[in-house]
């Protein structure tokens, strides 16, 4: 799942943080949705985390371009949860009926009741459209500038540890309004043990952000865009995205496939890989609440998804723990999306290694629409 555009991930990164042009920050914004294969890559080489750089799930994430360019697995859980049959309503579709007594839940059930409270959402929408997340990201190992004119080289750390910035975004409806992003929100780094920290100290306690470490604003006049698989889309094309499932569905494999026959830089990967990437974007994304219930239901149909079960995410909130892992990797990834399924919110999504503790998780505290900058819905 790889191309060659990919493979110079890592590499501009690196040179992003030596360039003082602030551009550059929202610029690594549209790389910072990537492929399972992209995730491996990157805890395999050096790295120094980003206010906004953020490693994906699977499938390169649709966000912002610059115009121009730990709960154990459960196969099932029981919860009451909104019926979700019934003879007024669409085959293997939510409808507003309560089951009286509690029924048994997998990953489809739970996405179709998200796409039932995602439905039901009032229609809205504002000039600018607001995110507060939180990403925290492993980290094990650093990049070591050596001397002018030399390649950084990697250094393995002898401890691990995590580390945390929280970052506000305004992004403009209309190109004549200005975006602006806040990052470096309440960064924190911490270690996996006692011991982690001292050995950090007794190297000199080494940088392990790229950033500042303290918030910056960050103000830019220009239009945005957002990327569905490899294409960009302005956020008037997000609007007008199908609100049905079969329509969403369309649409969806129609992209999927010119992205697939793409001469010039072909995609690799399933349908479900491609639907999973751009879920996990636009369910936090500015889009129609028919769309996104149809994009929990496309979802929903794909095959390979598990239930992980009841899991709280960083802000302390309940969600169910929806599970991809992708197949022929040695490296044994895994990926979650937590979800809420009365309220049809993404909470959050998780990338996994071999082990139990993510290697990226990315929390959504807030989002929604507002009318002016610095105002929050």
């Amino acid at each position: 799942m790889t191309n060659p555009h990919e493979e110079q991930t890592m590499t501009d990164d690196m040179i992003a943080r030596l360039r003082p042009a602030r551009l550059d920050e929202m610029a690594d914004e549209g790389y910072r949705r990537r492929r399972s294969a992209d995730l491996a890559r990157a805890f395999a080489t050096p790295r120094t985390p980003l206010p906004t750089r953020r490693f994906s799930m699977p499938r390169r994430r649709p966000l912002l371009l610059i115009t121009g360019t730990a709960v154990a697995g459960l196969a099932a859980a029981v919860i009451a949860v909104p019926s979700l049959t019934s003879g007024g309503g669409a085959p293997g579709h939510a409808v507003n009926t309560v089951v009286a007594g509690p029924t048994l839940l997998d990953a489809r059930t739970i996405l179709l009741s998200a796409a039932e409270s995602a439905a039901r959402e009032p229609a809205t929408t504002g000039r600018y459209w607001y995110t507060l997340d939180r990403t925290t990201q492993r980290v094990d190992r650093i990049a070591v500038k050596p001397g002018s004119g030399k390649s950084p080289k990697v250094q393995k750390l002898p401890f691990t540890a995590s580390v945390s910035t929280s970052q506000e975004s305004w992004t403009a409806r209309s190109a004549e309004d200005r975006t602006r992003t806040i990052t470096g929100i309440d960064f924190k780094t911490a270690f996996d043990s006692p011991a982690d920290e001292t050995k950090w100290k007794d190297m000199g306690s080494p940088a392990l952000y790229g950033g500042t470490g303290r918030p910056q604003v960050n103000n830019y006049d220009m239009p945005m865009k957002f990327i569905i698989g490899q294409q960009q889309v302005s956020m008037a094309e997000l609007a007008k995205l199908p609100t049905t499932e079969a329509g969403l569905d369309k649409e969806l494999r129609r992209r999927y496939q010119a992205d697939v026959n793409d001469p010039k830089n072909p995609l690799q990967g399933t349908y479900l890989e491609y639907v999973w990437g751009t879920a996990q974007d636009l369910l936090a994304g500015p889009v129609s609440p028919g769309t996104r219930a149809a994009l929990y239901r496309v979802l929903a149909d794909q095959p390979g998804l598990t239930l992980a079960g009841t899991v709280t995410d960083p802000f302390g909130r309940s969600g169910m723990a929806i599970e991809m892992t992708t197949k022929g990797n040695s490296e044994g990834e895994s990926f979650r999306l937590i979800v809420d399924p009365g309220t049809g919110r993404l909470l959050a999504y998780q990338a996994f290694g071999d082990g139990s503790t993510p290697l990226l998780t990315e929390a959504y505290k807030s989002m929604g629409w507002t009318n002016s900058l610095d105002a929050r819905p």
